[in-house]
């Protein structure tokens, strides 16, 4: 064949392949004046390796979708449109699904729509767990309806992530629960103002919280977060032989709530590196609830800070010893100077409470400046360089990696992030954020970038490590000479300025 022809058929091969991979991968698109009105109604058509865009609009109403099931190497991505003003009512229930992404998602409940935000389910039975579903940078507020028992809720669902959300105004149920659900990630969200944080039970397994902030996330009785409770036999999996078992708490900051955190029938779960902040109840509880897998077995808290307020109290059930081993928490009183340590209201915990405490008055350093939410470590605080050392975790919740002679708490000393408190419409948005792809989107609600002025990152040292003047529709940054670690992002209009942090991981 002539070699005119071998490039011409070689451009047509080409141009096959495009046409396959487009027909494949397609995008669909929902809202107002778009092919599809909902979810419900595109998912008859969505495909591995699609994308479904949603624009702006009002989406209320119930949407049940089953067996939507993309591949490993072509999930199925659901997500913003642009930066399309959205919101999401009504619930989204999806059944035995695989491999799903959400991002960049609105949902928020409204007068007519106060219930449940999102059901992720195995459809009633343990052989179609729902499988590979990913909800990132998402926001989830609004829900008043305490029948709703919580406003997120995955149920049967393995290998999953829940990074990034915002959980925030859910003030009579649980913001997220998780049962029967096993290998997940729920990593860097931020939840505020909420009845409870919520719960992990029901034969849960090899989960992982980390970074998490949880700010006024939990009222009255209920406690910031629970692993474990009381679930029902009818809706455990077979091998799930115990209510929760390898669960870890990890660099999370838990301030001003009710009571703070329960071990309640749980085994072989890590409580490390946390700092709670005056919560106004009992700040931690050791809890024999379940009746099928009462007892709690080989549980480790460690390198915390407790800092109690005028309530210091800690709470346990009849335990056994080796049920929890505390060691190397320091427990602070933000009140008292003459602190003697918390009060166990029961006598049950004698097996378990720790021997030798680190005890602190308030006459004591600890945190730079409370008032402020800025929770790292004062010049001088006991806590620095006084952690026990363990494998995990490695980084604190603002994402700088622990020192070799790690601090105690959630904050390595000399990070410098305070507490950024997530805006529902931002107007320019950050994405992948974390990052470990080399480089970072920066994107803006508005149409044009005519007035941007000027992009600058600094390093958590706050040394200036990127500059920029000049802008195009979409702003493009390499990161891969970046470090692991923090990073404040600066965006400067004429009359307008965002800080935001990155996370290179």
């Amino acid at each position: 064949m002539p070699k005119t022809n071998i490039l011409m058929f070689r451009k047509f091969l080409l141009l096959i392949t495009i046409i396959s991979i487009q027909q494949i991968q397609a995008q669909i698109h929902i809202g107002p004046g778009q092919t599809y009105n909902n979810i419900q109604a595109a998912s008859v058509v969505v495909k591995p390796g699609d994308t479904v865009f949603v624009h702006a609009g009002s989406y209320t109403g119930y949407q049940g979708i089953i067996g939507l099931k993309g591949t490993a190497a072509k999930p199925i991505v659901i997500m913003r449109y642009k930066n399309d003003l959205h919101d999401i009512s009504g619930c989204w229930q999806f059944q035995a699904c695989e491999h799903l992404t959400f991002r960049y998602l609105n949902f928020k409940a409204n007068s007519t729509a106060t219930g449940r935000l999102i059901n992720m389910d195995n459809n009633g039975s343990c052989t179609t767990q729902a499988k590979y579903i990913i909800f990132d940078s998402c926001y989830f507020s609004n829900v008043t309806d305490a029948n709703s028992i919580t406003a997120f809720k995955f149920g049967g669902v393995d290998f999953f992530e829940v990074t990034n959300c915002v959980f925030k105004d859910i003030p009579n149920c649980n913001a997220f629960d998780f049962n029967v659900c096993h290998h997940g990630l729920i990593k860097g969200n931020y939840l505020e103002n909420c009845q409870s944080a919520g719960h992990i039970k029901g034969g849960a397994s090899d989960i992982t919280m980390e970074r998490n902030t949880f700010i006024n996330a939990s009222s009255g009785n209920w406690v910031v977060f629970e692993f474990g409770g009381d679930t029902g036999p009818q809706f455990y999996c077979p091998n799930d032989t115990f209510e929760v078992r390898n669960l870890r708490f990890y660099s999370n900051l838990i301030v001003g709530c009710g009571r703070g955190f329960a071990l309640s029938s749980a085994r072989d779960c890590d409580v490390i590196n946390n700092t709670f902040y005056n919560c106004s109840g009992t700040t931690f509880r050791l809890l024999n609830t379940s009746n099928l897998y009462p007892k709690l077995y080989n549980n480790r808290v460690e390198n915390n800070i407790f800092a109690f307020g005028t309530t210091a109290y800690m709470n346990a059930s009849a335990q056994q010893a080796g049920s929890t081993y505390f060691s190397n928490n320091i427990y602070y009183s933000l009140v008292n100077a003459n602190f003697t340590g918390p009060y166990w209201d029961t006598p049950e915990a004698d097996l378990v409470k720790e021997s030798s405490m680190r005890v602190y008055g308030n006459d004591t350093f600890m945190f730079v400046d409370t008032a402020k939410k800025d929770f790292h470590l004062a010049m001088g605080s006991p806590a620095i360089a006084a952690g026990k050392q363990v494998a995990e975790p490695s980084v604190d919740v603002f994402g700088y990696v622990y020192k070799n002679q790690r601090s105690i708490g959630a904050a390595e000393y000399n990070s410098t992030s305070n507490i950024l408190v997530p805006q529902q419409n931002e107007k320019y948005y950050i994405y992948p954020n974390p990052t470990n792809t080399g480089s970072i989107i920066l994107q803006s609600n508005e149409t044009t970038y005519t007035h941007l002025k000027a992009i600058q990152i600094f390093s958590a040292t706050g040394e200036l490590v990127y500059s920029q003047s000049s802008f195009q529709m979409l702003v493009s940054i390499d990161t891969k000479r970046f470090s692991k670690g923090l990073y404040i992002v600066r965006i400067a209009e004429n009359d307008f300025i965002s800080t935001q942090k990155l996370i290179v991981e």
